[in-house]
């Protein structure tokens, strides 16, 4: 294997780790926005929002 060989190769390795980074990279911010967004409509779940109106009392 010359040294025009090992550069090629190099490159082409270095190209798919940047790849596989980059895909994991927005796996992992998608995970964390989805995760977010679910914990807030827990929480708007699990809390009752109060009314704004005022009771009527007779």
């Amino acid at each position: 294997m010359n040294n025009t060989e090992q550069i090629e190769l190099a490159k082409n390795t270095l190209i798919g780790r940047l790849f596989t980074l980059g895909g994991s990279a927005l796996f992992f911010i998608g995970t964390l926005i989805v995760t977010i967004i679910a914990y807030q409509e827990y929480l708007d779940t699990l809390v009752p929002q109060k009314s704004i109106e005022t009771p009527n009392h007779f």
